[in-house]
């Protein structure tokens, strides 16, 4: 191993399970558009175009944020930066709603900077889930690919606070430790 290869390795490391928890249902109201290309040229401004509106939802159950990723059928995804609500009776027509029903989720806390999410979700699938024998869900109406959960102690300003990863799962393999967050 070069001496790159070892700062590279050890700069990610592959997340460590948390845990896997029932959740749900989830009702998310917030931004949603197509991503195609670059990710991380478009996800940041739509996250700048979005915060402002954070605590402002009606029905909203806290302060913690989610970005969920969704499979489009053509190439590329659809991201949504979101908040909790309670339900979307009092949701207006400029935000976009997606309801989630109760599921299991393993759950990874991403570490560092979210400048680094991208490694961390690439680990996460790559090799943390195969590890795990865990199979995520691709089940049902458009399920999201996986959700970003943003605790209040993120700060969008610095990019640095508590982040989680939230893959949900088709069924829990042997690793699983349940629970419900």
């Amino acid at each position: 191993m070069t001496g790159m290869q070892r700062i590279k390795s050890q700069a990610t490391p592959v997340p460590a399970l948390q845990g896997i928890y029932e959740q749900g249902p989830i009702h998310l109201a917030g931004l949603r558009r197509p991503i195609d290309g670059m990710p991380h040229q478009v996800i940041p401004g739509l996250w700048d175009r979005f915060h402002p509106y954070q605590g402002w939802f009606p029905g909203q159950k806290d302060k913690a944020s989610y970005g969920a990723l969704f499979k489009r059928e053509d190439q590329g995804f659809d991201y949504l930066t979101a908040v909790e609500v309670s339900d979307f009776e009092r949701i207006n027509a400029d935000w976009d709603c997606f309801g989630i029903p109760r599921q299991r989720y393993a759950v990874f806390p991403h570490q560092g900077h979210v400048s680094q999410l991208r490694q961390t979700l690439h680990r996460v699938f790559a090799h943390s889930l195969p590890a795990l024998q865990l199979t995520p869900n691709r089940q049902g109406a458009n399920p999201p690919l996986l959700l970003e959960r943003y605790a209040e102690s993120f700060d969008p300003r610095t990019g640095w606070g508590d982040i989680q990863v939230w893959v949900p799962l088709e069924r829990a393999g042997p690793a699983a430790m349940t629970g419900t967050l």
